[in-house]
């Protein structure tokens, strides 16, 4: 059975705070997401807020990648959705482990639409 797309969140703990707070780190961490899930990037577009905390979204032509960003727990929020069967978003989950650092990592995998 048919889906319309697959639905990654993952949940990350226990990162450092200067790495969840960078926006130039979370672009790069975007970048090489997007290269190894075989998506395509459209844009990538963030918003750093005052006095920390960071929140970033890459489009895709084939849906998005976001993420939610509080480095002073240490926590971030993270969303991948994406269309098209060639399109393999659980290849992002090392990419994450690799520039995020967590010592502690929740994933959640949702096929959305079923049956579409």
């Amino acid at each position: 059975m048919a889906c319309a797309g697959k639905h990654l969140i993952l949940e990350v703990w226990g990162c450092r705070k200067e790495i969840l707070d960078c926006e130039e780190t979370i672009k790069e961490m975007f970048k090489r997401s997007v290269e190894v899930s075989g998506a395509t990037l459209v844009d990538i577009k963030t918003h750093k807020f005052n006095p920390q905390g960071l929140s970033a979204v890459a489009l895709l032509n084939e849906s998005y990648m976001s993420i939610h960003s509080w480095p002073e727990v240490g926590y971030a929020a993270i969303d991948i959705y994406t269309c098209g069967s060639h399109v393999k978003p659980e290849e992002v989950v090392p990419v994450v482990k690799k520039y995020l650092k967590p010592e502690k990592m929740k994933v959640l995998n949702l096929n959305r639409g079923d049956g579409v």
